[in-house]
């Protein structure tokens, strides 16, 4: 069995979830660029290590780039068995497309978990195995709570906890992607993997097959869905995060990043390539977005 993920922070988050020793993270931003060979390292290289031109990481960029087509890719083709984590960003979406479509293309069977969203009754209480501590400003509680055996403090805790969910019932919680959850939620999801069956991994691997067909500059998600899109299409957003007053390039990305779950650098790159057509201007030029400074004028 082998987890498959996308993104390094994810693989993190799920490293932390669990001990499973066969975690499968591919880098590769299939929402951006060219997919007409997926194994051209010239081609590619931006959407799996787009901070390659940053440099403060440059110097890593290489082997980051060579380790993802010398041992990720072809392990892909080795998975017998897999379950895919993915949630609602286009990077997630489309690798998850892509890895769907390369099993079924082998006959290996695969199940889903898919974040999106849960109810707060679904959530666990949190299960720490630590040593845990109760404080409280009633002085003579507090004294007892100190010499409680921890059996007893840990069952006192763990009512609170549950408590503390059943009063979340009525909450959604909303996850843009598997990266943004804690043990907890991942574990809550995991309980929600389904197999998938023939019929819906033939329709999956026909989905990537238009995507690829089609070859847009990008993907994005529209009514939850995965579509082509042309390379502006963040366009109208970064321009309406700018100030017409100099403002911080990270600003306007972070701002950005809050309607979109899409790669910062891919902003920054529309962000230059605004300039470059007099929408934006470029005040100070750093060598990466922090220290980059921005303007909208006022033609655009």
């Amino acid at each position: 069995m082998q987890w498959i993920c996308f993104g390094d922070s994810v693989k993190g988050a799920l490293k932390a979830f669990s001990t499973f020793p066969h975690i499968m993270n591919l880098s590769d931003d299939l929402s951006i660029g060219d997919l007409s060979d997926l194994q051209d390292q010239k081609k590619r290289a931006f959407s799996i290590c787009p901070w390659k031109d940053d440099p403060e990481f440059a110097d890593e960029a290489g082997t980051y780039i060579g380790t993802y087509f010398q041992d990720a890719l072809p392990a892909l083709k080795q998975v017998e068995n897999a379950v895919i984590w993915y949630g609602e960003t286009p990077f997630e979406q489309c690798g998850m497309l892509r890895a769907a479509h390369d099993l079924f293309a082998r006959g290996v069977p695969f199940s889903l978990v898919h974040v999106d969203r849960l109810k707060g009754e679904e959530l666990p209480p949190k299960e720490d195995h630590a040593a845990v501590g109760a404080f409280t400003n009633n002085l003579f509680c507090q004294m007892i709570f100190r010499y409680l055996p921890q059996g007893i403090l840990r069952k006192r805790i763990c009512w609170h906890q549950k408590q503390v969910y059943q009063e979340r019932h009525a909450t959604e919680i909303i996850f843009r992607g598997v990266g943004e959850c804690g043990p907890e939620e991942l574990a809550a999801f995991y309980h929600k993997k389904r197999k998938v069956l023939d019929c819906e991994a033939k329709l999956l691997y026909s989905r990537w097959e238009r995507l690829v067909a089609e070859n847009a500059p990008l993907r994005v998600l529209e009514n939850g869905k995965v579509v082509s899109a042309s390379e502006d299409y963040y366009d109208a957003a970064i321009l309406s995060n700018t100030s017409e007053r100099e403002t911080s390039a990270a600003m306007v990305i972070g701002r950005t990043l809050g309607e979109y779950a899409v790669n910062d650098y891919l902003i920054f790159e529309r962000i230059r390539k605004l300039a470059a057509c007099g929408k934006l201007e470029i005040v100070i030029n750093g060598r990466n977005y922090r220290e980059t400074t921005v303007k909208r004028l006022d033609n655009s």
